[in-house]
Parts: structure tokens; sequence; C-alpha cells
């Protein structure tokens, strides 16, 4: 069962940029997707915790419209370490062209929704959910060296993200890319 795992993971890594260049991302329409939250000047000063908002994860069928902000109201200021990559994203450059990702943050925990699914992530903690192809995922995020890093087994480093100027890099699996913060569904 493991292999047939991996195996769909591998598949759905290798066919991601033919999907996305035959079927691009749609932008998100609703402005508040690309608003960056003011976050309080310290943990206590929080009127809301990013642990105090129940975990999501991708729904059973996946998502085909863009689900609601998953840390709104969370003004937790973000952990130490944490680069800040919130905010609606689109790959501008790399195979994953046209690729569009949405992140959220508040205190150690980041949410990437993107292509239909939901990733909540603590960092420290294992995130069980599906991936791109349908495959099951197991993913411990840790925040390193100013990057939000993946490891699948808390051993084997499979995807990262890390602001470099005003972009964001992303790798996953083989393919590296650059993103560029979007301001409004126009941005394409």
């Amino acid at each position: 069962m493991k292999l047939v795992q991996v195996a769909k993971s591998f598949g759905a890594v290798m066919a991601a940029p033919v999907r996305i260049r035959r079927h691009p991302d749609r932008p998100s329409t609703d402005a508040s997707h690309y608003a960056i939250p003011t976050l309080a000047d310290s943990a206590e000063a929080a009127s809301v915790r990013a642990a105090d908002i129940p975990v999501q994860s991708t729904p059973k069928g996946r998502w085909a419209d863009w689900p609601p902000l998953v840390l709104a109201g969370c003004d937790e200021p973000l952990a130490d370490g944490a680069p800040d990559l919130r905010g609606m994203w689109l790959t501008y450059k790399g195979p994953m062209k046209g690729h569009i990702e949405r992140v959220e943050q508040a205190g150690s925990r980041v949410v990437i929704t993107s292509a239909g699914i939901i990733h909540d992530l603590s960092v420290g903690l294992l995130m069980r959910d599906e991936g791109v192809g349908g495959a099951d995922i197991s993913v411990t995020p840790r925040f390193e060296n100013g990057r939000i890093n993946l490891y699948v087994g808390g051993k084997r480093l499979v995807v990262t993200r890390y602001a470099d100027g005003d972009d964001m890099v992303w790798r996953w699996g083989p393919w590296t890319s650059r993103l560029r913060r979007m301001s409004g569904p126009a941005d394409l």
C-alpha cells in the first residue's frame, strides 16, 4: 500500500507542470484573500491565537472555489524564525508557471491553500492530508534559516518555501519556481 502512495505522489509531482499549463489555476475574486492582516505586537497582546482556530484539511473531493480564509481574525504574531510569506502568490517563472497559492500564517501555523487542497501545518507537528494526485501525505513542517521546510517522516526534505527579495521561491520535488505576491485577481 505504501508503494502505491509513493507512486501516486511521484506521478503527481512529475505531471504537475503539464496539468498547470493545460488547466491554469484561477485566482480568487474575494479581495480578503489578497489582504495581509495586521498582527499584534506580541503574543500576549493577540486577541485570537492560531491554536484557538480549528485545524482544516483538504475537503473530500477537494474544493472547486477558493474556500474562506482559515486564519481569518487571527492576530498572533509570527513565531521566531518564521519567514513572512502571507498572501496570494502567482508562479511566474519555472516549470509550475501559472500555479496560484494562498499562504496564511500566524504563530507557528502555516496554511497553504491551492489546487483543491488545504494544508494546515503547525511547526513541529505531523500533518496528514491528501496531496496533489490524491496520494496520502504525512509531513512535518519546520522553520529553518528563514524557510518553511516540509519533511516526510520528519527526515527527508521534500518542499521548501522562502522569501528572496519580493519573490517567494518554492521547491517541490525536482521543481523550483519563483512566485510574486498578487494584490488582486487582475494580477495574472
